[in-house]
């Protein structure tokens, strides 16, 4: 299989899922985030948290492992991610997003980035984390 039929297919994947999402009992939710750092190597990933109102804390619940940004056309960035979470049932899921720079600062960057989510909707908090550990809960809150 060649390079385009690969990304081809990877695409064809992607929107089956989106469009079944649904049927698995799961809502498709878009979260546009700054990754500040990223352009220097520091972040490997997104760690998502959600709101345990019994408790009144925020728990894990998926992260986002993010990769190495591609450059599939001509001054076009994308950053593949795959989003894994640890309750049963839920897939890991090959996905991209397109890369927009900070012109003040190019190590950050902002992406909108879809989640699949599984539980009943609720408040999330973002992290992001990397080799040598993670970083504070993000100051805003996101109903998802």
């Amino acid at each position: 299989m060649t390079g385009t039929s690969k990304g081809l297919s990877r695409v064809a994947l992607a929107l089956a899922l989106l469009l079944l999402a649904p049927a698995l009992g799961c809502e498709t939710k878009a979260v546009t985030i700054a990754i500040p750092g990223y352009g220097l190597g520091d972040v490997d990933g997104i760690q998502l948290w959600r709101l345990d109102e019994s408790t009144g804390r925020y728990v894990r619940v998926c992260r986002l492992e993010i990769g190495v940004p591609r450059t599939p056309k001509a001054g076009v960035e994308v950053l593949p991610y795959l989003q894994v979470c640890a309750a049963p049932g839920q897939i890991g899921m090959d996905m991209q997003a397109t890369i927009s720079r900070l012109p003040t600062d190019p190590s950050t960057i902002v992406v909108k980035l879809f989640y699949f989510r599984f539980a009943a909707p609720g408040q999330y908090r973002a992290s992001s984390y990397n080799s040598a550990g993670e970083s504070a809960l993000s100051p805003t809150a996101l109903t998802l």
